[in-house]
């Protein structure tokens, strides 16, 4: 019986064992049931989270977001892509994405992909235009990136669209006003350089030939002046207009500033082609402009230079077509001038022109000489007028002309003007003592003079100087030296006049000066201009003109005086009119010193007619 029990026991025993076993086991299995169970939680929590947070961004976001088929076709697009572009989101799930890319842009985008797939590149990112639904291209940044399978076999792309137009705009216009001009629009000078340098290049490579067109409106400053900066402006954008049409789409038209143009024509075969253009230029701009109810006429002249013939390098184009422009208003402006060799030589000599007149006034190199005014009436000689004379021993005898011309280049002005007057009244001050006391001097002066602020000081330090009355000068100015800063001038002209300083409008009928001024100003002599005298003989429309003038000015209680005057039919017109004053070689050409003096204690002019008993000095 023991033993059975024992066997009872022990098999109890192993029952127990076994049983805590299985339940042991079974607690491990429910306990790795329930990790399971916690992990399969989690993850799915994780995923829903996931999930939410894309399906958040995916609709929510502000970035146009799609899902792509390896092929383009699109899988899902979110909103914002769908307003981005116009489409509904039925209209996406139609549509392959790829198909709205511009074509400039296509090719790049297609070799992206393929870097995509081929595991080249994990990103592409680049900025690119696309059509939205009613044709409109705008800008955008896209961003693309594939999704691989277990296998590492693209499944699909997940595509990222900004729009940047606006950014793109803002670009576009800092861009152009670095290379325009702002109030033309036309290119400015960075632009004309850069598009120089490809243009050499591409001439060189290809042996083809260019023409480069500098361009100066005349007298643009007569018209700010007078009516105004706006009517400029306006003025130099309707030039602007009218040269964009002139030449064609392929060539450029640049303005370097102010009143200053380039133009820029291209595959250059012949000459004449380049001289079409040039006059076509000349005609167009010449047409009549309406601003303010005012009719404008403005001319401009027009310097050109060719490659390769006048320069192989940018800066000896642009410098030869500058003295190529320099020769055009030289020859009276509103024409145009090619380059020539002999330019380079004269401008060369007219450097060193300016030189030498740096030092022209401490050499005693100046001279005056005096030409004589008759009054008609009297046959009385009534003034003399200062003339300018210049002789270097390097250059020669300089004409008046190019005298003044350098020194208001050089900023001489001033100086040699100052000379002049004052070697002139002290002179005037001999031929008084010597008894000659009625007769006056006329002094012309530069618009330089009238700006510099002192120079009523000077006339009333030379009467100081000299004694001479304020009535023995007279002034002489022409109408475009007043219109230059008429506001300034006139006032200047004022103060002479109170100072008891005559005035005398100097080449009457060439300038813009209205006739109104001529009362507002208390002009003492008007100076016909001598291109009107010497065809009042021969030319009916010339005397129609001069017979106004005196007229005119007769009426308004003015000196008329005509200049270069040269024979007895002239004279005689003259008088028959009513003319008061002339000057020129039917009395004698301008004299120095010494043979003025014998000139006025024996006054015989030139012309038979007129008898040594007739004047009286």
């Amino acid at each position: 019986m023991t033993w059975i029990f024992s066997i009872l026991i022990f098999a109890a025993l192993v029952f127990s064992v076994t049983a805590f076993i299985f339940w042991r086991q079974s607690k491990k299995k429910q306990k790795r049931i329930s990790n399971l169970e916690l992990q399969h939680f989690d993850v799915t929590t994780e995923l829903h989270e996931q999930r939410t947070l894309f399906e958040t961004i995916f609709h929510h976001t502000n970035i146009g977001i799609a899902l792509l088929e390896p092929g383009g076709r699109v899988i899902r697009a979110n909103n914002s892509l769908g307003e981005l572009l116009g489409y509904t989101e039925t209209d996406m799930l139609a549509m392959n994405f790829y198909y709205l890319i511009h074509p400039n842009d296509q090719n790049s985008l297609q070799l992206n992909i393929q870097d995509l797939i081929d595991k080249k590149i994990k990103l592409y990112q680049s900025e690119q235009q696309c059509f939205r639904k009613n044709g409109d291209a705008i800008w955008i940044m896209t961003s693309i990136c594939l999704i691989h399978d277990s296998e590492e076999l693209p499944i699909q792309f997940i595509v990222q669209v900004q729009n940047i137009t606006a950014q793109k705009q803002a670009e576009e216009r800092l861009r152009h006003m670095a290379y325009h001009d702002p109030l033309t629009g036309l290119a400015n000078r960075n632009k004309l350089e850069q598009s120089l340098n490809h243009i050499v290049a591409a001439a060189r490579r290809h042996q083809q030939g260019f023409a480069l067109l500098f361009l100066d409106l005349d007298r643009l400053k007569n018209i700010n002046d007078t009516i105004g900066h706006d009517a400029g402006d306006l003025l130099l954008q309707i030039i602007a207009e009218r040269l964009r049409n002139t030449v064609r789409t392929t060539d450029m038209v640049a303005r370097l500033g102010g009143d200053e143009f380039v133009l820029l024509i291209n595959d250059v075969k012949k000459t004449e082609s380049v001289a079409q253009i040039a006059q076509k230029i000349l005609d167009n701009v010449l047409q009549v402009i309406t601003i303010k109810g005012k009719e404008l006429y403005i001319t401009t002249s027009i310097g050109i230079s060719i490659y390769p013939y006048d320069g192989q390098t940018i800066q000896a184009l642009m410098k030869n077509a500058d003295l190529a422009l320099y020769r055009a208003k030289e020859h009276g402006r509103n024409n145009y001038q090619f380059y020539t060799v002999e330019m380079t030589s004269k401008a060369q000599e007219k450097l060193g022109l300016q030189n030498t007149l740096a030092q022209a006034l401490v050499k005693n190199e100046f001279t005056l000489n005096y030409q004589p005014k008759m009054e008609i009436a009297t046959r009385r000689i009534t003034g003399i007028e200062a003339l300018l004379r210049w002789k270097n021993k390097d250059y020669g005898l300089i004409m008046p002309d190019e005298i003044i011309n350098l020194a208001e280049e050089t900023g001489l002005i001033i100086p040699v003007s100052k000379w002049v007057l004052k070697t002139a009244c002290h002179q005037l001050k001999k031929w008084h003592e010597m008894g000659f006391s009625a007769l006056t001097v006329a002094i012309n002066c530069s618009a330089r003079q009238f700006k510099q602020g002192s120079f009523v000081d000077e006339i009333l330090q030379v009467l100081s100087e000299t004694g001479i009355s304020s009535s023995s000068i007279e002034i002489e100015i022409t109408e475009s030296t007043i219109m230059q800063d008429p506001e300034n001038t006139i006032r200047v002209l004022y103060e002479l006049k109170d100072l008891g300083v005559q005035i005398a409008i100097d080449d009457f009928g060439t300038g813009y000066w209205s006739l109104s001024n001529l009362r507002r100003l208390s002009v003492d002599k008007i100076k016909i201009d001598k291109t009107f005298i010497h065809q009042v003989t021969a030319d009916e429309t010339s005397a129609a003109i001069v017979r106004a003038m005196i007229a005119m000015v007769n009426k308004l209680g003015i000196r008329s005086i005509a200049e270069g005057v040269e024979t007895q039919e002239q004279f005689n017109f003259l008088a028959n009119e009513g003319c008061t004053e002339i000057q020129g070689y039917y009395l004698t050409q301008p004299l120095a010193e010494e043979l003025m003096t014998t000139f006025l204690q024996h006054p015989v002019p030139d012309a038979e007619a007129i008898s040594k008993n007739e004047i009286v000095s």
